[in-house]
């Protein structure tokens, strides 16, 4: 049983799509597919709902209209005229039924979260339609499942929470059967289901999030994801020149990449699948044949495997004069980050000099000033101390085991300081997993740089025997499992 994800930019007009679908097709029956909006549709479907709250209806049509170009595009590639005329039908429903909500939005002149997410779940609706009746014209069963009728959440509308236990029993009512009468299942990504009913998203991440919890409520043997690149990548290539495609790396890797910035996976994405020990494997349909990177519970090497950065972070450091306040001092920040909304990257405590720091997302909190006065207020029974440091950097050298080798650590700070990059933080994770340190935003991408030149080193001078026929990498997807 293998849950293959497709990504926006994967089904963005009827050639990729067709493409998808060629994929779909050379693996093994049972199979489910997850699929995205086509690229762009989710922007426009938001901005139609917010210019429908706003009044300004002419822009909403606007957009409702190059959706529906995007839409009829795919369409028109559908190859049996049957197959075409009942799946533009289905979209025609589709597109009354996200008239009907914008009109409900501007009507209220003001646009709901549960609102919100009925309109863009319009985009992976419509494309589920459409893929199925793409495969089923090329000769393949198919049939298209909405995700809110299986992946179970709590209604926090806009980031919904999974419900596994109801995903699992919804999957057994409303997927299995299907497989079990040989049909290729195709199921909306990013959207859920609340107790009663209504339309969820899943939030950041949240197609393949879909398609790993599929993948857990399925007992999978692989997950998928299909997108525009060729795998996990050991740095950005666009900072590094000489940034190749990981093999294979662990979870606990995977995870850690994610949460410092890498952008192939949301670090949930993976959660799902380490509940259940499935496989996950990232590849490019634009580069099907590739071998991509397989994501394992423990993957070999000890060696660093990756360089990351996430900028733009917020370094705050707090002292509290007296050492029993501590904790109570650490709980009231934590209190009023959680309240704020505020994403925490890291954190760390020197109890001998009293001193936290906070590593932030500081997203709309107004930066240091605002920030400072409202940690200073969570404080106020404390005669605490704050200073702040804005647009910060972490970056974060991954590999299994590398992070437990002594002198690792000091082998990375003296790379950075050989080329005067100054580093604010540092921290060697007990974890075994990465070596991290904070550094001044603008030094970022010359940090990654000198780190992966230094661990990882410039590409093999031959990449011989590195590709694979595709009909050899389709088929070990198999054996993994």
């Amino acid at each position: 049983m293998i849950v293959l994800k497709f990504g926006g930019t994967s089904v963005g007009n009827a050639e990729r799509v067709q493409d998808a679908a060629s994929i779909i097709e050379l693996q093994p029956i049972p199979r489910a597919a997850v699929v995205s909006a086509a690229s762009g549709v989710t922007n426009l479907l938001l901005a139609a709902a917010a210019d429908a709250a706003s009044g300004n209806l002419a822009k909403m049509s606007d957009s409702v209209a190059r959706i529906n170009d995007i839409h009829n595009g795919v369409l028109g590639g559908i190859t049996d005229p049957a197959e075409r005329t009942l799946a533009t039908a289905d979209v025609i429903m589709l597109h009354t039924a996200l008239n009907s909500a914008l009109s409900d939005v501007a009507t209220a002149q003001s646009l709901s979260k549960r609102d919100s997410d009925r309109i863009v779940s319009t985009g992976e609706k419509s494309m589920s339609v459409m893929m199925a009746a793409t495969l089923r014209s090329r000769g393949t069963p198919a049939v298209h499942v909405f995700a809110d009728t299986v992946v179970g959440t709590d209604d926090r509308f806009g980031a919904a929470r999974p419900d596994r236990q109801r995903t699992r029993e919804q999957a057994a009512q409303h997927v299995l059967p299907h497989l079990a009468a040989g049909l290729t299942v195709v199921m909306t990504g990013f959207i859920g289901g609340a107790p009663d009913g209504s339309t969820t998203t899943l939030g950041r991440g949240g197609s393949d999030y879909s398609a790993t919890l599929l993948g857990a409520a399925l007992d999978a043997h692989e997950v998928q994801i299909w997108t525009d690149v060729p795998g996990v990548l050991s740095a950005d290539p666009r900072q590094v020149a000489d940034a190749r495609v990981v093999p294979t790396i662990s979870y606990d890797e995977a995870q850690e990449l994610a949460h410092f910035g890498a952008k192939v996976l949301h670090p949930r994405t993976i959660r799902p699948a380490v509940a259940l020990d499935i496989p996950v494997r990232i590849l490019s349909t634009f580069a099907p044949e590739e071998p991509g990177t397989l994501v394992i519970r423990h993957a070999t090497g000890d060696h660093i495997k990756a360089v990351t950065a996430m900028k733009g972070l917020m370094l705050l450091t707090i002292d509290v004069p007296e050492l029993e306040d501590l904790a109570a001092a650490a709980s009231a920040v934590f209190g009023r980050l959680h309240e704020d909304h505020v994403e925490i990257v890291q954190v760390s405590q020197a109890s001998s000099r009293r001193r936290m720091t906070y590593l932030i997302d500081p997203g709309n909190t107004g930066g240091c000033g605002v920030m400072s006065q409202r940690i200073l207020g969570a404080l106020e029974d404390f005669e605490a101390d704050v200073s702040c440091n804005e647009n910060v950097a972490v970056v974060a050298a991954v590999g299994d085991g590398a992070a437990a080798q002594p002198a690792a650590l000091g082998r990375l700070l003296g790379v950075l300081d050989r080329a005067s990059i100054p580093v604010l933080a540092s921290s060697q994770q007990s974890s075994n997993v990465a070596l991290v340190v904070i550094v001044p935003a603008q030094h970022a991408e010359r940090a990654v740089e000198l780190i992966h030149t230094a661990f990882i080193g410039p590409k093999p001078a031959s990449a011989r025997g590195r590709r694979q026929r595709r009909a050899r990498v389709m088929s070990e997807s198999v054996r993994v499992g």
